[in-house]
Formats: C-alpha cells, structure tokens, sequence
C-alpha cells in the first residue's frame, strides 16, 4: 500500500482559474481502477495551499496514475500557477 502526500502552492490570484482543473483531475483520478483513495484539501489559513492525500495498491499504480491522459495534461496547467514547486511525500504503512 503506497500513500501519497502531494502539497500544491497556488498564487492566490490564480485559485479560481485552478479550481476547475483540480476538480476535473479529482474526478478522473477517483474514476482510475487502481485508484482506492484520491482527497484534495484546502489549507484554512493559506487558500492557494493544496493538499492531495492518494492511495494507491503499489508504485506501479501510481506511476499508471502519472502518465495518464488526465494526469499529463491537467498538471501542467495547474503548474502555470504556482508560486513554487509541489511537495510530493511517498509513504508505507507502518508496520506494527
């Protein structure tokens, strides 16, 4: 099991335009058969501070999420608005 922290810094002029995108890219992700959990979250403090929390099976299934047609042409448009570089956590499930 692979979860995903991915941490999105949108300049606060753009959240609007980057609205639209974000939600086609939640909908066309949760809709990926290997997908089993795909939420984006919104800072409370800072509104251009997207946080996406993603499941996936393993690392073959989110690289498949990667290079998918949604995927490769939602986020470079989103990329257009940052006012610096996503933060990408890949993390394991503890092992008690």
């Amino acid at each position: 099991m692979l979860k995903v922290i991915a941490q999105d810094f949108i300049k606060l002029d753009s959240v609007e335009l980057v609205k639209p995108l974000y939600q086609e890219l939640v909908e066309k992700t949760r809709a990926e058969p290997l997908c089993l959990a795909y939420d984006l979250f919104v800072d409370q403090k800072d509104p251009g501070h997207f946080v996406f929390v993603e499941q996936w099976p393993d690392r073959a299934a989110l690289d498949a999420h990667c290079r998918s047609e949604h995927f490769t042409r939602l986020v470079p448009l989103i990329n257009q608005h940052q006012r610096h570089d996503c933060i990408v956590t890949l993390m394991d499930a503890f092992a008690a």
